[in-house]
């Protein structure tokens, strides 16, 4: 029986070759689609799975308030992992994780840059799963010179893993001992680490300050403790240690604090959920987002959907084409049930055939999704058990979805109807159709509108005035080099024809390096007063060479010993401190630290758009700050150049380079191609939506011309005396046309507002965006509507042209 069922199958599926390959390729398109969304999926899910006790590993969030502004953060105070480990007997073990930039790592002749240097407690192998290779986890981190490399660094720099006691030297003069190689942390880990340096070293461990909040704090919870305990002995940890430090620092009590607005309340969070659903300040990587996880399972299923709709649709609509053989079975003794077996058993088969040119789909086109979303996606991911049960079970869904309706459809007609050849396509009948069309563009109108807009914002963001001039910077990582051999390489550079400035200073006008603290109108440390503000130390020539705007006061003058003590402020700055002239005012820290403004310079946006302009500070060399802010400042040297000149000028600076740092690699960028970086993953979702809304559209449209094609094949009678009565092929073509640009008309009206909520939230995003007009939603309903028209027109004209002479003599 069931060889009968596929014997017949495969006739019906060779008999209607066109309508199978329409409905083939439809739905093979979307398996491979929603296969691509489905590993996409699995891979953001598995992020920190690898670890054997992640369901037990929890990160220490900070919730902080600061005159009136919330902070939300990653880090916790230094002190946190030693005391939550000691104080509360739920906690089993405790590590630190804290990152401060690249560095370039030399042995022997082979000097890179590295990014993934991290700072970490000796115990950071007892919380996260990183098997060693060689040398002790206990021990590896226990002297303050030492180095744990992964084993795909022991490679890169030494050829094998047999590397103990080997040495690195970071930064030209930081020379540590390796003593020990790890496996290589996973690519689904929430940070990346090729380097483990002691965290205790630091100078920011060693002040082990409860008001510094620089290392992110993780914490294992013995088996069967209840995390929402921990949480509520968190208060009970800020009376006893941040009341003594702000009395300290802030000679303030914490509920003085409180009343004032500021605050300090902490949290734990699961380490599962971090790369999913954390975007916290000092996170240690770049986060993925639980609003893409679930449009990309939105998309899978809607692309499948749509072609599961094409399906059902042409189905329904051949029917009538086998009324007779439905009639004859039906005569022969054949009951209901043998019917809906042996047309689930065509609309199975279809499905399998759809799912195996679907796989060849995914593996032509994973490496072009992968460049597109910057992922590592395998194809033997889907190999896998647990994969292979999903698509089973996806497949076998999908096939009786696609097939049950038009199964039990087929199966209902009455025999002498069907025998007689009067059965008709009820109006029901096409309103379900129109129904599916309707719903198919929905979809791909909702995409087609979305990626309109993401395009918009980021033409906004590329066009937006920022209050520095990006343009033709060229920017040199020295990666913290001697100081007297980076103002050296600066002074040498500028004296060339083709560089119009030069400033040295790690801090730029793009993602790159921030730290900001407390900043105090007057002497006396009032949190009320405080404002959070960016430390940024650069040197005289800075506000030059980024082209920013001075609106009040001076510059900074080179060779001024007086400036060593002042600020340059920006607007938001001044506000924030309550100075409407705010030139030769003091601003003072905690200690004895204050600087006198002798300037003040327009707002610019030293960050990515999605963040409000925040208080900042220019601060020259020699400054007291702090000793990362120093380390920053050596970070690279930033050279306006003349447009002409790029070439030759870049090779030069190549040359002054080897003269002053030999053997050490020359290392460049350009500050507008940093500044596009920012947005690379807007970037990165508008290519991705681009190229699914063309999927979805193509998919819809194949829809559209496969019921096309057999609404003119049942309308040829009537179009052969509508042409002998003097009919036009204009008014046919518009008769035939009109019924299915209905259904698309209705599209437009029910995407539209769905588009507009969906990208107002996305938009919420951003600080600075652009306006969501109504242009867009009519462009995108345009759009579609032109492309179902070309669809359907090529069926009707064909129709309309045909001879009617043999239309009306086909009977």
């Amino acid at each position: 029986m069931i060889k009968n069922y596929i014997k017949i199958a495969f006739r019906n599926l060779t008999r209607n070759k066109g309508y199978s390959c329409i409905n083939i390729f439809g739905l093979a398109l979307g398996f491979a689609i929603s296969l691509l969304c489905m590993l996409y999926i699995k891979d953001e899910y598995s992020f920190d799975r690898y670890n054997l006790k992640a369901d037990r590993i929890y990160r220490i969030n900070s919730d902080l308030s600061y005159s009136g502004k919330s902070m939300q953060g990653a880090a916790s105070p230094t002190p946190m992992a030693e005391t939550l480990k000691r104080d509360i007997p739920e906690v089993e073990e405790s590590t630190r994780l804290g990152k401060y930039g690249s560095k370039l790592v030399k042995s022997g002749h082979a000097v890179f840059r590295e990014q993934n240097i991290i700072y970490a407690d000796s115990s950071v192998f007892e919380v996260f799963t990183l098997p060693m290779i060689t040398g002790s986890p206990q021990k590896a981190l226990s002297d303050p010179l030492s180095v744990v490399i992964s084993e795909k660094m022991a490679r890169k720099y030494f050829g094998t893993t047999d590397v103990l006691n080997k040495i690195l030297i970071f930064d030209t003069k930081d020379v540590r001992r390796v003593s020990g190689v790890m496996k290589d942390v996973p690519d689904q880990s929430h940070f990346q680490a090729d380097f483990f340096l002691p965290l205790y070293e630091t100078n920011d461990a060693k002040t082990n300050k409860w008001t510094n909040h620089i290392f992110n704090t993780y914490v294992v919870l013995k088996s069967g403790s209840d995390p929402k305990i921990i949480t509520a002995k968190f208060e009970k940890i800020v009376q006893l240690y941040m009341d003594p430090a702000l009395r300290r620092y802030f000679q303030r009590s914490l509920a003085e604090s409180r009343k004032s607005g500021n605050d300090f309340r902490y949290s734990l969070m699961p380490l599962l959920d971090i790369h999913l659903k954390s975007d916290r300040q000092g996170e240690l990587a770049a986060n993925g987002s639980i609003e893409y996880f679930y449009i990309f399972l939105a998309i899978g299923m809607f692309i499948l959907l749509i072609a599961v709709f094409n399906f059902i649709n042409l189905t329904t609509a051949r029917s009538v084409k086998r009324a007779r053989e439905v009639g004859v079975r039906k005569v022969m003794g054949s009951d209901r049930s043998v019917l809906v077996l042996q047309f689930l058993s065509e609309s199975m088969l279809t499905t399998w055939l759809s799912l195996m040119t679907g796989v060849l789909f995914l593996y032509i086109l994973l490496p072009y999704f992968n460049a597109l979303a910057a992922k590592k996606l395998s194809f033997l991911a889907v190999a896998n058990p647990e994969s292979i049960f999903f698509i089973l079970a996806g497949t076998l869904a999908t096939g009786l979805l696609a097939g049950i309706y038009p199964a039990f459809y087929l199966s209902s007609f009455q025999p002498i109807s069907a025998l007689k050849g009067g059965l008709k396509l009820f109006n029901k009948r096409e309103s379900v159709r129109s129904y599916l069309v309707v719903c198919q563009f929905s979809i791909s109108i909702l995409l087609i509108t979305a990626t309109l807009l993401i395009s918009q914002q980021l033409r906004f963001i590329r066009s937006k005035r920022l209050g520095f001039d990006k343009e033709h910077v060229l920017i040199v990582k020295t990666g913290q080099s001697n100081e007297s051999d980076v103002i050296t390489f600066k002074n040498e550079a500028v004296k060339s024809a083709g560089v119009k400035s030069g400033t040295v200073s790690g801090f730029l006008p793009v993602t790159s390096q921030r730290w900001n603290d407390m900043w105090y109108p007057k002497e006396k440390t009032d949190e009320q007063s405080a404002v959070n503000m960016q430390e940024w130390m650069v040197d005289a020539d800075y506000v030059k060479t980024m082209g920013l705007v001075l609106v009040q006061g001076r510059d900074f003058q080179e060779g001024n010993i007086a400036d060593q003590q002042a600020v340059i402020i920006n607007e938001s700055a001044a506000k924030k401190l309550g100075y409407k002239n705010p030139i030769g005012k003091t601003i003072h820290k905690t200690g004895e630290e204050k600087a006198t403004i002798i300037g003040v310079i327009k707002d610019f946006h030293y960050e990515s758009l999605r963040n409000q302009i925040e208080p900042l500070g220019l601060f020259v060399s020699g400054n007291a700050l702090g000793q990362q802010v120093k380390q920053a400042f050596l970070e690279s040297v930033s050279f306006r150049i003349t447009s002409s000149a790029l070439g030759s000028e870049i090779f030069s600076l190549r040359e002054n380079w080897e003269k002053v740092a030999p053997g050490r690699p020359f290392e460049y960028s350009f500050l507008s191609e940093d500044f596009d970086a920012m947005y690379r993953s807007e970037q990165r979702v508008e290519s991705i939506f681009t190229a699914f809304a063309s999927v979805a559209i193509v998919i819809a449209c194949l829809g559209l011309f496969g019921l096309s094609a057999f609404s003119a094949e049942q309308r040829t009678k009537e179009i052969g005396i509508r042409k002998v009565l003097g009919a036009s092929v204009g008014s046919i073509t518009a008769l035939l046309s009109k019924d299915f640009l209905k259904p698309v008309l209705i599209s437009i009206v029910i995407a539209s507002p769905v588009a507009w909520g969906a990208i107002n939230l996305w938009l919420h995003n951003f600080a600075y965006k652009v306006e969501v007009n109504g242009w867009i939603f009519l462009l995108a309903g345009v759009s579609t509507v032109f492309i179902a028209l070309l669809t359907v027109s090529f069926q009707s004209i064909k129709a309309a042209m045909k001879n009617p002479v043999k239309s009306l003599a086909s009977d």
